[in-house]
């Protein structure tokens, strides 16, 4: 009985050990996946914050207006000197 809890102990330990090296490597795997997905994600809320100053800076009015009247050769106009024009449809007859 003695030998056989003897022999039981002995074939346990290289068991034990196995596990405990497996537990370690695997968490060390996961360890450094998470950290490149941080690093990962700092990157991207990096270039997200450059895309939406960029976009602020294209999309202001200072740049807009200077766009219609480079590009688009448009010019302001006072508002005293629009005028709408609406042409009223022929009207057909039957007659």
């Amino acid at each position: 009985m003695r030998k056989l809890l003897l022999l039981l102990i002995v074939a346990t330990v290289p068991g034990i050990i196995y596990l405990t090296v497996r537990q370690v490597y695997n968490y060390n795997q996961i360890d450094s996946e998470v950290y490149s997905l941080i690093k990962s994600q700092r990157e991207l809320f990096e270039q997200n914050k450059r895309k939406v100053a960029n976009l602020s800076i294209l999309s202001s009015p200072e740049r807009i207006d200077e766009l219609a009247e480079d590009i688009l050769d448009l010019r302001k106009t006072e508002t005293s000197r629009i005028r709408i024009e609406i042409e009223k449809a022929k009207e057909r007859s039957d007659d």
